[in-house]
């Protein structure tokens, strides 16, 4: 899945991952050729994922008639030069898209990298102790409510806000377990060497001359 969308070339009925990629990338460097897209896909990928023009040309058409990018034809060096720019339209269907899919995609990335890197000895500690220079409070959901209107699409918003700050919550508890179970086994590994280090100590005999 990307960005809640299947990443394939097409998908009837929405905008598919690629698309949605290659919008983005049209966006960024508004006036740019389909050569120029599929190297900047590739660069991306590092070579994990190789775009062909067999598939982004036909998909660049299909984004022409959906009207979210448009075609400026250019002669240079005597040849015939396709030139792509994306549209309002294509732009607003950008930010929808975003807008409805970006949350659950962060957290299926999350899920994906913590699935990953558990198979990458040490790394996924190293990976835990970045993590914990965020604070979970700082990253809680700032969500405007309204306390007035009473539509039942206020209500699922502040149900789906609800729902997102105990998450917030639930992952910070979980970290809190965490930090104190560490503290736990520290201190009772201190309290350990400290007995045992203890034990150990002998007594100097001072002659008398």
């Amino acid at each position: 899945m990307f960005f809640g969308k299947r990443f394939s070339s097409y998908h009837p009925g929405s905008i598919s991952g690629l698309e949605l990629l290659v919008l983005s990338i049209i966006k960024n460097t508004n006036g740019i050729s389909g050569y120029d897209i599929i190297q900047e896909i590739d660069k991306k990928f590092k070579g994990m994922w190789n775009a062909s023009a067999g598939t982004i040309y036909p998909l660049l058409s299909r984004l022409s008639v959906k009207d979210y990018v448009k075609i400026e034809e250019v002669i240079e060096n005597n040849r015939l030069k396709k030139i792509y720019y994306i549209t309002e339209k294509g732009v607003n269907e950008l930010k929808n898209t975003l807008n409805s899919n970006l949350r659950r995609s962060v957290d299926s990335l999350g899920d994906y990298i913590q699935t990953v890197i558990k198979a990458i000895p040490r790394f996924e500690k190293n990976v835990d102790m970045l993590f914990c220079g965020f604070p979970f409070h700082a990253c809680a959901p700032e969500e405007e409510v309204d306390n007035s209107d009473l539509s039942q699409n206020n209500i699922n918003h502040i149900k789906k806000v609800i729902s997102n700050m105990t998450l917030t919550r639930d992952k910070l508890l979980k970290r809190v377990d965490i930090i104190e179970n560490e503290i736990k086994k520290h201190q009772d590994l201190l309290n350990k060497l400290e007995v045992e280090r203890e034990k150990s100590k002998k007594e100097i005999e001072i002659e008398e001359e």
